[in-house]
Order: C-alpha cells, then structure tokens, then sequence
C-alpha cells in the first residue's frame, strides 16, 4: 500500500468558517486521539474463520416432474368458518 503522508489541518481557517456560520469549532485533544490509537493497534486480530462450503448438489438430468400446488378451498371447512354462522 502506498504510504500515507500526515495531513495538518487548518484549524484557524475551520474555526473562521465555522464561526461564520454561526457555530462553534470544536477540537479533538490530540493527546486522547493518539491513545486511543495505539489502544486499539494492540488489541489481538479477530481470529479469521473461513466459511464452511455447502456440500456439492448432484445434478440429474432426468425431467421435471409438475407437482399440482394450488388446492380448491371453496369446500374445505375452515375454523373462523363456525365463528361466523
């Protein structure tokens, strides 16, 4: 990866624009940023888990077989039926 150069901030200008705007800049204490930093540079890597792959689906090429899905309701008897009558 390319290095990364340190970028300073403007600060002076960011509070001016701000205060134009009719808010206030706010500062992070660099002295906290930093260790929380290094705090979270030292905690252990996650461990990495691979995925367990599904197992392998046969393929047949025999013909689909049509399953009839749709069932006629209009005899059937349903329970909110004799709540009704």
């Amino acid at each position: 990866m390319p290095v990364v150069e340190a970028y300073t901030l403007p600060v002076d200008e960011m509070a001016q624009v701000a205060a134009s705007s009719g808010l206030q800049w706010v500062n992070s204490d660099s002295g906290k940023v930093q260790a929380a930093q290094t705090a979270v540079a030292q905690e252990p890597q996650a461990p990495r888990v691979p995925r367990e792959r599904p197992a392998v689906v046969d393929v047949t090429d025999e013909p689909l077989v049509l399953v009839e899905t749709k069932r006629d309701l209009k005899d059937m008897n349903l329970p909110f039926d004799d709540a009704r009558s």
